[in-house]
C-alpha cells in the first residue's frame, strides 16, 4: 500500500483519518469501510495487520503523530511486515525507534533528468521543445527521487 502526501493530506479537516480509511481499504479489500476517529482506526488497522504480511510506504511524514496513526507499534504487525517512511527529518525516525533508515542520495542533475524523462517521456532525453521546462522539473526536485 502506497500512501502519497501523507504530510499535506493530513493537513487537511479529518485528513489522518482519511488516510486510515485508504490503509484499510487496501488491506481488507472488501466493501465499505466505516471510520469515525483516529483511535478507532488505530484499532481498525492493529488488528488487520496482525492477521497479514504487508508492504506499507507512507510518502512525505513530517509528524510524530502520522506515524502513531499509522504505523503505531511494532507489535502492530505480523512477521514479514515492511513499513518504509519517507520523510525529510531523521530525528522523527528516531522518535519513533525506527529501527533500520536508509538516507537516500541526491540524484546529480544529469541522473535526474534521465529518471524524469523516463517517467515523463519514456526516454533518457526531453522530448523537443520541453527541456527547458524538464530541467525546471528537476531543478525543482532538488535530486529527490520520488519527487522526480
Amino acid at each position: 500500500c502506497f500512501l502519497f502526501n501523507v504530510r499535506r493530506i493530513s493537513e487537511q479537516e479529518q485528513g489522518i483519518v482519511r488516510i486510515q480509511h485508504t490503509l484499510l481499504a487496501k488491506l481488507v479489500g472488501e466493501g465499505e469501510i466505516k471510520v469515525r476517529s483516529v483511535e478507532e482506526a488505530i484499532s481498525m488497522i492493529k488488528e488487520e495487520l496482525s492477521k497479514k504480511r504487508a508492504l506499507i510506504i507512507l510518502d512525505d511524514v513530517d509528524k510524530i503523530e502520522q506515524l502513531k496513526a499509522l504505523a503505531g507499534e511494532c507489535d502492530w504487525f505480523s512477521y514479514g511486515t515492511r513499513i518504509v517512511i519517507a520523510t525529510r527529518d531523521k530525528y522523527l525516525l528516531a522518535a519513533h525507534e525506527v529501527e533500520k533508515i536508509y538516507e537516500m542520495k541526491l540524484l546529480s542533475d544529469p541522473e535526474s533528468l534521465e529518471l524524469f524523462c523516463w517517467n515523463a517521456f519514456k526516454m533518457t532525453r526531453p522530448k523537443a521543445n520541453y527541456e527547458d521546462l524538464s530541467n525546471q522539473a528537476i531543478h525543482y526536485a532538488q535530486g529527490l527521487p520520488f519527487a522526480l
